[in-house]
């Protein structure tokens, strides 16, 4: 295991896969970079030079062609795991020549007397960082070459001009560059979790195999089959021709807490209890191998004697005597409640906030794109809600991050009592968060949760032996009007937040 709790016994493989799953995703963002690269010279036509915009476009299309030619490359030829590396170091040159080009353009296409063009840029750069994460993070350092020289020039082009709006948009470009580093960290570690999940499940499905290729050789004699089943780990139960018990190992005693004179000669559905994965009664394995004569693999829920549920993954395979009849059934039981819970905890972390277990970014999105589909369906609207805590960090400082923790917390269970159910409420990291109003939502409406907002969290915070006080800025968007995706939406709001800060905070703004 690694520090970050992540399987490293199929590094090689892991590798590979991860430089797969790069090539794979290049498709994704050609028509992207094209679609992009053309609006941004379309709208800087009127501040630069034809043939800068031409010249620079040329470099782009090389760019995108470099690593179109690479893919088709890959995929065609199908390289084996040994030549993963060599792959990567041509996907990492392509990823940096492309962040180079782009990062350019806070060079050359950067107009010096049109703010809303710089600004324009920014924009575009920030959109294909945000975009790169899900298409390059599957390698950080791949991703690390294409972010850092397309985002560090625009930085440090808005730090060279002497004035302090510029050198605010550098502070927060840099920041973004930050922020965009961690979700990519954070969508790596994500991958190589979900990647090792699947070298393990493979891993089991092989060990159960020649588990059940072993049972095969051993269960022949009915006295050698107790005596080695004895012995091993796994629970494994076997029952006659009519269904009875006739065999319970130590393993399954200990699992599922029937000692074998509790259980001897009775039916199996007596015994073992057993629900599907939607807690619908059905039968186990062993009675349907017993039904069907053939093997069975099935997984479900068991009770045990105490009524404790188990997840089981069931292996059961018939048993003929000598002359070819039925004798009965014998039955692997392998527990993976412990491998199920852990899934479920990772599936749950992918989504939500540690802190607070609100909706993360990834969920918000996911659902804003959900709140889209079905107002486009029915021909409704809704709105999002950026909030940013004013006065937080002064929190943090004076009293502590611990405190500062607890009044995030607060500020979630604050939040879940100013909106419906049906809302969404999401941290996106630091003291920001979004609220998606779903459903049919007029200006009014909004502006009514927003002051309720307003006032809830204007309410002093008890944190420890002391009180804090916290005010919040509010940017509003609705859809359609401010936007027709999900990028768009947040952005207006995130935008439309800073200017309510910039009015003196503790305003709403849309």
């Amino acid at each position: 295991m690694n520090r970050d709790g992540i399987e490293t016994g199929h590094s090689d493989e892991l590798f590979a896969a991860q430089v797969k799953l790069l090539y794979n995703n290049a498709p994704l963002i050609y028509s992207t970079t094209l679609i992009n690269g053309t609006i941004l010279i379309c709208v800087q036509r009127t501040h630069i030079p034809i043939l800068v915009l031409l010249a620079w476009y040329g470099c782009l299309l090389l760019a995108t062609a470099a690593r179109a030619g690479a893919a088709w490359q890959y995929i065609h030829r199908h390289p084996t795991s040994g030549e993963a590396r060599r792959w990567n170091r041509i996907y990492f040159i392509i990823a940096a020549v492309e962040g180079m080009v782009w990062g350019s353009a806070a060079v050359v296409l950067f107009p010096a007397g049109s703010i809303s063009h710089q600004v324009f840029i920014a924009f575009i750069l920030a959109g294909m960082a945000a975009g790169a994460v899900t298409v390059l993070a599957p390698r950080m350092e791949v991703f690390l070459a294409f972010l850092l020289p397309e985002l560090l020039p625009l930085a440090m082009r808005y730090l060279s001009i002497d004035t302090s709006l510029h050198r605010a948009m550098g502070i927060l470009t840099l920041i973004f560059t930050v922020g965009m580093f961690v979700s990519g960290l954070n969508f790596n570690r994500s991958i190589l979790a979900t990647f090792n999940l699947g070298f393990d499940k493979r891993a089991l499905e092989e060990e159960i195999a020649r588990r059940r290729r072993a049972e095969e050789e051993l269960f022949r004699e009915k006295e050698r089959l107790q005596t080695t089943l004895s012995s091993i780990g796994e629970s494994v139960v076997l029952i006659n021709a009519a269904g009875l018990i006739e065999y319970l190992n130590p393993a399954t005693e200990q699992l599922f807490g029937w000692s074998p004179r509790d259980v001897l000669n009775r039916r199996v559905n007596e015994v073992f209890k057993s629900v599907n994965l939607r807690n619908e009664p059905t039968s186990t394995a062993m009675e349907d191998s017993l039904r069907l004569r053939s093997r069975i693999e099935k997984q479900n829920i068991l009770f045990c004697k105490s009524e404790k549920r188990h997840f089981i993954e069931e292996i059961a395979t018939p048993l003929y005597d000598s002359h070819g009849q039925l004798a009965g059934t014998v039955a692997v039981l392998h527990d993976v409640t412990e491998a199920r819970q852990k899934t479920d905890q990772l599936a749950y972390a992918v989504d939500h906030d540690p802190l607070t277990g609100l909706p993360n970014r990834n969920l918000l999105k996911d659902r804003t794109r959900q709140a889209i589909a079905r107002a486009q369906r029915k021909h409704e609207n809704f709105a999002l809600l950026f909030l940013d805590l004013d006065r937080f960090k002064a929190v943090n400082d004076s009293m502590g991050h611990a405190a500062g923790d607890a009044l995030l917390v607060d500020v979630a269970k604050r939040l879940n009592d100013c909106v419906r159910e049906e809302d969404t409420i999401a941290r996106l990291g630091g003291d920001e968060f979004v609220v998606l109003l779903d459903g049919p939502t007029q200006d009014r409406q909004v502006r009514a949760v927003a002051d309720k907002i307003r006032t809830t969290l204007r309410e002093p915070y008890r944190l420890g032996a002391g009180y804090a006080n916290v005010t919040v800025s509010i940017g509003c968007s609705l859809y359609p009007i401010d936007g027709q995706d999900t990028e768009t939406l947040l952005g207006h709001a995130d935008t439309a937040m800073y200017r309510a800060k910039r009015q003196g905070c503790d305003r709403i703004w849309r």
